[in-house]
């Protein structure tokens, strides 16, 4: 709450560089607008009283317009060769008596936004699917499967009753906000409960569609005329608990990229000319940003880390009407929900497996049976050879989904599924097989024992680490590979004896490689590691952070990179901290150097330069500490030069002492030791905004960022070849080899 909104801070659509209210004031922009004429010849909606609008609207009674998620993934140029609606045949809505029940239309999932003039395009909202009804009875809001949920969402029941229209039916999806403004689904998840009385007080209404208003069923009107008269009642920019789901009429590819790049699930593009058709359809297409839908839940192995907690669940989809395994998922639990989840599950056991026998003995070895009444809405990165989910990471249960109902989702335009692919199909090539061994399993051939043991709360394994480092390593080893390491191990996980550890021990594996070198007090043994098997090895010895040094093996006197620690005060807001690294930045420029940012894992950033390797270790110490200390005098309100912590009140403390000879920082792309697995990761200097928190970037979130943003932001920083300036002011001597 006291973060500024992204958009405050980034006002400009990201494709038009235009402002809200500049697309406002055209006419002839791709945004729906609340303003477009209505269709002489079609029949008119009673409206309410100018006085009557005008309380209705908060926009209109004087409260600021607030800047929405969908401003920022887009606002896309006009389609000069659409024709204006009032041209353009259409069907005619009737009276009618308002139906009791409405089946929602559905998505068919595809692989590619379509293009062309009838296609318009809106955000895939993260949350849950209603239909609500308003009648001189009352407000109902019911689900995608028709069950009342009114108590539910007294929110939404409160602000479709106070519409300036008798009859409504709206359709559209129930979302929390995060603190970044998107939709949170673990908080609606959370929201709705045993624990909380299943009750989302907080939930806000995204409308999308108008299928009834005032006598008049609108269902065989296309969509753009629904719309039109859906942003009468609920105007664009609204900020209640009520809201309309805006979208563009161009260019879905950008806008998917830009909602990718926001973390959003990803977009819908729907038929503008089309009418309402309940049931799935290709009138209306889904793209998601990473692959996401729901299972059957057949199973579950019980929790080695908690008593009555879920370790991971065994999943299924249904297939000619049987129950096909697709796998297990062991991560995205928090201790809470991995115990309420339990409770769910034990009072559903069975004796027998759903899935019948087509499981082997691994993958039943453990396994608790249960009846396939539940459905959990899980995020994956492929599907195996063997048809199992690749890296599944469980999202939430979805008490509105039928397990009955649930298949296997395939886009339209992708590699078929190799199990019912016809003759003569090429299925796509299948991701390098996990071995399995004695008593554990082996990933990038490197033996793991006890591969099960959950190392963060959240229900995060050893396995998963070691496949989410090996899935990444084409971005860590660069910055890891060849440097001394520090580490910090904990043999029990997040929460218990964890330790610092920079020497060698009892049974160190053969790709972690041990080198002695000078020291003030004779000789000193380093450890490093030269690829993915040394960087799993470490997984082995349950290594969760990794802190190289400023130095290579090869030139361990002389650094090849400054890091300078902007490390805040718990009362410091999140821009102050990315302003003060941009500060950094600035001053580096002004000696000619160019530096880098990445995240901490925590609530820092820090500002990397690369060097060539030529001054020694008290020249680059003293260079940083001569900038830490001219912050420190520039802006004495801002920062601290000094590690005290009872004077880092309201201050950044600028730590240079990350430069001294054997000091280290985590890693690019380590994980950290703390409640959810966050990750270090390299920004690019435009991604720093008050939307994107370092601690929010995960081990389960990072590979889906790195899948949607193929350009590495650090791509430059082994090729930047410049030298360390003179402390006198010169400026250091830069040039870029590749």
């Amino acid at each position: 709450p006291d973060q500024p909104d992204i958009l405050e801070e980034q006002p400009l659509s990201v494709v038009t560089g235009r402002s809200l209210d500049e697309i406002a004031s055209d006419r002839g922009s791709a945004v729906w607008q609340s303003n477009r004429a209505e269709p002489e010849a079609e029949p008119q909606p009673k409206r309410p009283a100018p006085a009557a609008r005008k309380a209705a609207s908060p926009r209109q009674a004087g409260a600021p317009r607030r800047k929405t998620v969908k401003a920022a993934v887009a606002d896309g140029e006009p389609d000069r060769a659409t024709a204006p609606a009032a041209a353009r045949a259409k069907k005619q809505a009737g009276k009618a008596a308002l139906p009791s029940a409405v089946e929602p239309a559905l998505a068919t999932l595809v692989a590619t936004v379509p293009e062309g003039p009838n296609w318009v395009h809106e955000i895939k909202w993260d949350g849950y699917r209603l239909i609500v009804f308003k009648t001189d009875e009352g407000v109902r809001v019911t689900t995608r499967r028709g069950h009342d949920w009114t108590a539910r969402f007294p929110g939404i029941a409160e602000a479709v009753a106070a519409l300036p229209a008798d009859t409504v039916i709206l359709d559209g999806e129930a979302i929390i906000e995060g603190p970044n403004g998107t939709a949170d689904f673990s908080a609606l998840q959370n929201a709705l409960s045993d624990e909380h009385g299943k009750v989302a007080r907080t939930a806000l209404l995204y409308a999308f569609d108008l299928l009834f208003l005032d006598g008049v069923d609108l269902r065989e009107l296309p969509l753009e005329d629904r719309k039109a008269r859906l942003s009468g009642i609920v105007p664009a920019g609204a900020t209640g608990t009520l809201r309309l789901s805006e979208h563009i009429e161009s260019d879905g590819g950008a806008m998917l990229r830009n909602a990718c790049r926001l973390g959003l699930e990803g977009i819908i593009s729907k038929r503008r000319d089309r009418p309402y058709r309940s049931g799935r359809t290709q009138d209306w297409v889904k793209i998601k940003c990473a692959e996401r839908q729901e299972f059957v839940v057949g199973g579950y192995v019980p929790s080695t880390a908690s008593a009555r907690a879920v370790g991971s669940l065994v999943l299924g989809y249904y297939e000619s009407g049987k129950l096909k395994h697709a796998g297990r998922s062991g991560t995205g639990f928090t201790a809470d929900s991995a115990r309420a989840i339990w409770r769910k599950l034990d009072a559903a056991a069975r004796p027998t497996s759903p899935f019948g026998d087509r499981l082997t003995a691994a993958e039943r070895r453990g396994v608790v049976w249960v009846e396939p009444v539940l459905a959990a809405e899980i995020e994956f990165r492929g599907w195996t050879g063997e048809g199992r989910l690749r890296h599944a990471a469980f999202k939430g249960l979805r008490e509105d989904k039928n397990p009955a109902d649930i298949v296997r989702e395939m886009p339209r335009d992708a590699a078929p599924d190799p199990d019912t692919a016809p003759a003569g199909s090429t299925p796509a090539p299948a991701p390098p097989r996990r071995g399995r061994v004695k008593h554990g399993a082996e990933v990038a051939g490197v033996a793991l024992t006890h591969p099960e043991r959950v190392l963060w709360e959240e229900g995060i394994t050893k396995q998963q680490l070691a496949e989410f480092y090996e899935r990444i390593a084409d971005r860590l080893l660069p910055h890891l590979v060849g440097r001394p390491l520090s580490l910090v191990r904990c043999p029990d996980g997040v929460g218990k004896s964890c330790f610092f550890q920079k020497h060698a021990w009892a049974g160190l594996g053969p790709d972690i490689k041990r080198r002695p070198i000078p020291d003030k007090d004779g000789v000193e043994e380093i450890l490093y590691v030269e690829d993915i098997r040394g960087v799993v090895s470490l997984v082995q010895a349950s290594v969760l952070e990794i802190h190289p040094w400023g130095s290579t093996v090869a030139d361990v006197e002389r650094p090849d990179r400054i890091t300078m620690d902007l490390d805040p005060a718990e009362d410091v807001a999140w821009t102050e901290v990315i302003a003060a690294a941009r500060d950094v930045r600035e001053r580096l420029l002004g000696v000619g150097l160019e530096s880098f940012v990445k995240t901490t894992g925590g609530k820092g950033l820090h500002v990397v330069v690369p060097l060539t390797p030529k001054a020694g270790w008290d020249e680059v110490k003293g260079f940083a500490q001569a900038l830490a200390l001219a912050m420190e005098a520039d802006s004495p309100g801002r920062y601290l030069s000094k590690a005290s912590k009872q004077a880092r009140r309201g201050l950044i403390y600028v730590d240079y002492l990350r430069n001294g000879r054997g000091a280290t920082a985590i890693g690019a792309y380590s994980t950290r030791a703390r409640p959810s697995a966050p990750v270090s990761v390299p920004l690019g200097w435009d991604e720093l905004s008050p939307g994107l928190k370092g601690a929010d970037i995960t081990l389960a979130s990072l590979p889906a960022r790195l899948e949607r943003s193929k350009a590495d932001p650090w791509a430059e920083i082994g090729r930047i070849r410049q030298l360390l300036p003179d402390l006198s002011g010169g400026r250091g001597r830069r040039k870029r080899t590749r």
